[in-house]
């Protein structure tokens, strides 16, 4: 190349003029101004305010033998306790903050947001966050920043994640797709059957030898368009290595199935047009089910310990629900009722949870909502699940009956979480009250 030709600054000749000096560094700076937003197009711009400070202490490592502390504060509807951190979504993502003060930890929002996000879960690493548009996007629990995204489906219909022995599993037309829960991974896809093409996946479990059972819904959005297919329900057993099903039968509604067990669930079967919950010893062969079927009681708690909690309800004229008056502990091992907790006169219980071997609940007057501003104090009781025992009793604060309840409507305080040394209690329906008791 001719000497001429090349750039004279690059060749020491005299400078040029200053107006040509400074439209070259006003280009420059054009140049330079572009990269980032160049950047920020190809890599969305989501929104993250980074982890605030250290991470808030745990609670504690385990449940709580004998809680003694409570803390009171506001909550919302989908708040999940986790470690020291409490997380929930927002419009187009998701908080967490500390689980004694409520204090803003961390907040991640999708930068565009054109979708509202759905549903989330959480494991001890990461959040998982589903949106409206049908993308997943992964979070670290610990600093709020995304991990991966995928989009999985752009039909618009409703999905759901689940979080599973480390993998993220959602639904997609007639599929069930799994995902590495840290990088997004794509891990592998189950084919439902042809009559199965549009699904929800209410209930999913991992148990041993890399099995993971699914509680499955088919056709329920053709059937809720009131088309002339009919909803039914599915129990799936899925190679989670390969997404291979190794087999699958007719259920009840599976939103009821619970843990009963390291290998055993509490499922709702078909027998004879009828439903009957029935306990069933799962694995890749199949289910075998126990000779006999669960007590019938109003609703149940499983876990893997081998107990289910079975919670006895009383109708009450006027009400529309029922007073949990008394708590049996089923014994799946022995297939058997061995103990029986009932209420004083005039006394009802929560929800309860189970969690490492004891059962938590609140025991409290009867309420409705009609006694509105009324003041109500239970108690928290942790109970042996082997016997039945009271371990021990807190008091909790008083709490006042909500405006936003129906005059027929139970109130009742219910144990949400019992996770990280904490036991959550929630007071009133969507966005109220929290207690949560430490020991």
């Amino acid at each position: 190349m001719a000497r001429g030709e090349l750039p004279k600054l690059l060749l020491g000749d005299p400078a040029p003029p200053p107006w040509e000096r400074h439209l070259l560094y006003a280009a420059m700076a054009i140049v330079l101004a572009m990269i980032p937003l160049v950047l920020l197009q190809q890599d969305r711009d989501d929104l993250v305010t980074g982890a605030q400070g250290s991470l808030p202490a745990a609670l504690g490592t385990e449940a709580p033998v004998a809680p003694d502390h409570v803390v009171r504060r506001k909550t919302h509807l989908d708040e999940v306790l986790v470690g020291g951190l409490a997380v929930h979504s927002t419009d187009a993502g998701l908080k967490a903050a500390d689980a004694r003060t409520g204090e803003e930890f961390w907040h991640y929002e999708r930068g565009d947001v054109d979708s509202a996000a759905a549903l989330f879960d959480v494991s001890d690493r990461t959040v998982v966050n589903a949106y409206w548009d049908g993308e997943l996007v992964g979070v670290d629990l610990r600093t709020g920043r995304r991990l991966w995204r995928e989009t999985v489906r752009d039909d618009g219909i409703f999905q759901a994640v689940d979080l599973v022995g480390g993998q993220a599993l959602t639904q997609t037309t007639g599929a069930v797709r799994a995902y590495d829960e840290r990088d997004g991974h794509s891990l592998w896809t189950m084919r439902a059957p042809a009559s199965c093409k549009d699904l929800v996946v209410p209930a999913a479990y991992a148990l041993p030898d890399h099995l993971t059972v699914l509680g499955v819904i088919c056709d329920r959005h053709r059937f809720a368009t009131r088309s002339k297919v009919e909803e039914y329900n599915l129990l799936i057993g899925v190679d989670n290595r390969s997404g291979e099903a190794l087999w699958q039968q007719p259920i009840g509604d599976p939103k009821l199935i619970t843990r009963a067990g390291d290998r055993t669930l509490s499922v709702p079967t078909l027998h004879d047009g009828a439903e009957e919950d029935r306990l069933l010893d799962v694995d890749r062969g199949g289910t075998t089910p126990r000779a006999v079927s669960l007590p019938r009681s109003w609703d149940r708690v499983g876990s893997e310990s081998g107990t289910v909690l079975l919670v006895d309800g009383t109708p009450e004229e006027g009400l529309d629900d029922r007073r949990a008056t008394a708590l049996r502990g089923y014994d799946t091992g022995r297939s058997r009722t061995v103990w029986r907790l009932e209420a004083p006169a005039g006394q009802e219980y929560g929800k309860a949870v189970i969690a490492d071997g004891r059962a938590y609940v609140v025991r409290q007057p009867f309420v409705t909502g009609s006694e509105k501003g009324r003041r109500v104090r239970g108690e928290l009781l942790v109970l042996d699940t082997g016997t039945g025992d009271v371990l021990h009793t807190l008091r909790l604060p008083v709490m006042a009956v909500p405006d936003e309840y129906w005059d027929d409507q139970g109130v009742t305080l219910d144990v949400r979480d019992v996770v990280g040394g904490a036991v959550a209690v929630q007071w009133e329906e969507g966005n109220g009250d929290l207690l949560v008791a430490t020991g």
